[in-house]
């Protein structure tokens, strides 16, 4: 049966390196996520963050922040300042 995709799999396993608590503050998933992929970046380590899930489950409101509060800026807004605050070191 030569090209035919077999679809039909029904038992999945995925590896997590960790899991957030829903009440997790923007800070905290900065720290914990991006914090270390960027200091990485600023030793000369190619480095991605990657947003994946269900339409909802809040992959922009985490990558870009919201606009209402200072607070929930996102890891964009975040990783910006951090990097600017480096390179004045």
């Amino acid at each position: 049966k030569d090209g035919e995709v077999n679809n039909s799999r029904t038992y999945h396993k995925f590896r997590f390196d960790g899991i957030l608590p829903m009440k997790i503050s923007q800070e905290e998933v900065f720290q914990v996520v991006a914090k270390p992929v960027i200091e990485d970046v600023m030793e000369g380590i190619n480095g991605t963050i990657f947003a994946y899930g269900q339409t909802g489950s809040g992959k922009t409101f985490t990558i870009t922040g919201g606009a209402e509060r200072y607070e929930d800026r996102g890891l964009i807004p975040r990783t910006i300042a951090y990097i600017f605050e480096e390179f004045k070191k």
